[in-house]
């Protein structure tokens, strides 16, 4: 137990400088943090605070609680309620510390915190142990094992409580069990590789096997730890294990061997000033010399032993060199200076006597004030166990009326809107279908009126002109030679005038490439048109266009491209302009580009002409999508129609506006 406690203390020491840091960083942030943030931030500067000022550990672990209360967050009240808890059992306040660390544990129960409950579990096993309540505190300690073990990333906690449970049997000197739980302990730091555990429990174990009095293994554990210590550099503990090692050799008889090791241990634990230790060694020291018959060292190793435990008043210390200064005195034949020491050992017996007595009545009237108290917090513990199964009940019903109710009143309103929006829908499809209907009438209706004046024109108009052509040229026989010549020049070159205007009529009203070649070859013939003069340069590319597409698709297509080559034609200082069309299995894209100024959209698609609702009525007859890409006083502008290659239609049969292309 010595040698675990001043590992605490060595482990205290060696970090105290890294938590001054790490305290001076966590007060910085708590001045601009908030809630469950500051709430951490208080509980982490108790948590630290514990370790050498327990004070403002507890004023910490408080402030975490207002803090957490405030809002009323659990996580943060028994996170708070465990800081204050732990800091209270740090001060020795144990019984305040279980009814703290009570409330933490409820809470995490609600929460089903099932690690933060392993956690309460283990500190209130600790609290018992010290208490002296060896029965509660192994039940609680295993009640933490059970927990802890249902994690597989918190080995170190099983091999943690394992060491806490074999120190309880240790304890009540139930060795047998005290090595069982050690070695299960040290089979976890060996798995995980944890070199320090792995020594600590070697050392542990060693001591045990002392107890036992097999002191083979004992040397053998000792040693191993000893090497394990040095390898990890904690240096303090290795005299401890020279000094355990000592014992062992001396119960075999080697005294030679365990007084090297005595005397090592000795100047090892002067030099770290840690007199209780050094204390004992030498008391074990004078008895090996007494046994050895080396009177002389025997009575200076007893003196300078009693010598010490008088300035650190350990008045166990104290008898124990007191007699084996006595044995030395009397080997020496100074028998009266001999029975002086046994008389002054006797007075300390006596001393060690009345004060364990005291302390033991002390111990026994705490620990019946404590099991009334108990008694007491059980009883009302029950009635608020009651008065909250009662409430929580109460809660559940109201909680499950309440649910009946919205559920009912959610699904009468899903049920009603799910009906309102099918109406809705129903209306808008009738809607679209009757404006869709309409406007391909209309379209439609445009187009076979403009392809019957384009074939009246080019039959009926055409074959006259070809007559009068030909009857003109007959005037040529009955007139004047002059006359006729002139009238004859005069004609044909109104007459071909008339016919090319003519054609250009037609070709404007429905081009008859479109309608028997298809949008590639139309868009070819109107491309060349628009190129001979020379003005603008219009590049042509097609993409996918092997089948034609409907009927609608085309015009539709070739309309919006002869409306936006106009308006460049008519509006823009372009000279070059880029068209293409592309098909594939899912969709048509119509891109037209042209290097003029950028304009303002937002005046053409609210301007008062027609030329764009023309544009975006036939991109709506195709189903398509149709985006303009212009900037004001930068050259360059991108009209873009992007449809379905397949137009779907509520109206079956409708070969213009369904075709699988």
């Amino acid at each position: 137990m010595r040698f675990f406690a001043l590992g605490l203390i060595l482990l205290i020491t060696t970090t105290a400088l890294s938590q001054n840091r790490e305290i001076d960083s966590l007060k910085e942030v708590l001045m601009s943090q908030e809630k469950l943030d500051k709430i951490q931030s208080l509980n982490e500067l108790s948590w630290q605070y514990k370790n050498f000022n327990i004070d403002s550990a507890i004023y910490f672990g408080d402030q975490a609680l207002q803090e957490s209360l405030a809002i009323n967050s659990k996580k943060g009240i028994a996170a708070s309620y465990n800081s204050l808890a732990s800091a209270l059992q740090a001060k020795g306040q144990l019984d305040s510390a279980l009814l703290v660390h009570e409330k933490s544990l409820e809470i995490k129960i609600q929460l089903d915190d099932s690690l933060g409950m392993a956690d309460s579990f283990n500190n209130m096993g600790i609290a018992y142990d010290e208490l002296g309540k060896y029965n509660l505190s192994l039940t609680h300690y295993f009640k933490a094992l059970r927990l802890y073990e249902s994690f597989s990333d918190q080995q170190f906690s099983v091999a943690m409580v394992l060491g806490n449970i074999g120190i309880v049997y240790k304890k009540q000197k139930e060795y047998e069990k005290v090595l069982e739980y050690y070695q299960l302990a040290l089979n976890i730091y060996e798995d995980q590789k944890s070199d320090f555990g792995i020594t600590v429990t070697k050392g542990n174990i060693g001591s045990v096997f002392l107890h036992l009095k097999k002191f083979k293994e004992a040397i053998t554990f000792s040693e191993e730890a000893m090497e394990g210590f040095k390898a990890v550099g904690y240096l303090r503990y290795v005299p401890y294990m020279k000094s355990n090692m000592g014992i062992a050799y001396d119960s075999l008889g080697m005294i030679l061997q365990a007084r090297q090791l005595y005397l090592e241990s000795i100047k090892e634990h002067q030099s770290y000033e840690n007199d209780y230790e050094l204390s004992n060694t030498l008391i074990l020291l004078s008895a090996n010399y007494n046994v050895s018959k080396d009177f002389k060292n025997s009575e200076q190793a007893a003196q300078r032993a009693y010598e010490i435990a008088d300035k650190i008043n350990a008045l166990e210390f104290k008898s124990r060199a007191l007699f084996e200064w006595a044995r030395a005195l009397a080997g020496n034949g100074n028998f009266q200076k001999a029975y002086d020491k046994i008389s002054i050992q006797n007075s300390l017996k006596d001393s060690l006597f009345e004060e364990n007595k005291t302390k033991q009545i002390f111990e026994l009237q705490t620990q019946y004030e404590t099991e009334k108290k108990e008694q007491q917090i059980v009883l009302q513990e029950l009635k608020l166990a009651e008065q909250t199964a009662d409430l929580q009940r109460n809660r559940i019903l109201l909680i499950a009326s309440i649910l009946a109710i919205v559920f009912i009143v959610v699904l009468t309103l899903l049920q009603r809107s799910r009906i309102r929006k099918k109406q809705q829908l129903k209306l808008q499809q009738a809607q679209l279908h009757a404006r869709e209907t309409e406007i391909n009438a209309t379209i439609s209706s445009q187009e076979k009126e403009r392809a019957r004046y384009a074939r009246d024109l080019h039959d009926g108009f055409g074959q006259m002109i070809s007559i009068l052509n030909m009857n003109l040229k007959n005037l040529k026989d009955g007139a004047k030679p002059n006359e006729r010549q002139e009238v004859f020049d005069a004609s044909s070159k109104v007459i071909d005038d008339m016919y090319d205007e003519l054609k250009n009529i037609c070709f404007d009203l429905m081009p008859q490439t479109l309608i028997k070649h298809g949008l590639e070859s139309a868009l070819k013939e109107f491309t060349e048109r628009i190129n001979q003069p020379g003005k603008l340069q219009i590049e042509l590319n097609t993409f996918g266009l092997e089948d034609r597409l409907t009927e609608i698709q085309e015009i539709s297509l070739y309309r919006i491209t002869q409306e936006w080559i106009n308006n460049i034609l008519k509006y823009s200082d372009a000279t070059k302009v880029t068209l293409q069309i592309t098909k594939d299995e899912g969709e048509i894209t119509l891109l037209i580009e042209d290097d003029g100024s950028g304009f303002n959209k937002n005046l053409l698609i609210s301007g008062k002409g027609n030329g764009w609702k023309n544009l975006n009525t036939r991109t709506n007859i195709i189903q398509g999508k149709l985006e303009l890409e212009t900037t004001p006083a930068r050259k360059g502008n991108t009209l873009i129609v992007n449809a379905p290659s397949v137009i779907l239609t509520s109206k079956a049969g409708n070969k213009n506006t369904v075709k699988t292309v």
